[in-house]
């Protein structure tokens, strides 16, 4: 499935979630789509350190991997926001911010039947 497609489908999942961004392990934007009422709180150039972040340590996860198994997803949750990491393939992090009232539990089972 197309990066577009995941991510229209998960704006559809929840009137919560904000924005759905796919990267590169590298944290290189590939696609990122958001609903058209939602704000960006960060700017772009703040949004690149965000992803690059998420895929350093995305990166040091997968070292432990071997004695950990597998990281399946990471939540964050700020004040304003909640951010789930997940991968997305094995080149790949999905990365999705949402507002904090969400239930990540059921998002988060939505979106590995994808």
């Amino acid at each position: 499935m197309e990066a577009s497609q995941i991510a229209d489908k998960i704006i559809r999942m929840s009137k919560f979630v904000r924005i759905v961004t796919v990267c590169d392990m590298n944290g290189k934007l590939v696609y990122s789509a958001r609903p058209k009422s939602i704000q960006n709180k960060l700017t772009s150039k703040e949004s690149t350190k965000s992803l690059t972040m998420a895929a350093e340590s995305w990166k040091s996860r997968k070292e432990l991997s071997r004695k950990l198994g597998k990281c399946k997803y990471v939540i964050a949750e700020y004040e304003k926001v909640k951010r789930i990491t997940m991968p997305a393939g094995k080149n790949h992090i999905l990365y999705v911010t949402a507002e904090t009232n969400i239930d990540h539990n059921k998002l988060i089972g939505k979106i590995s039947k994808l």
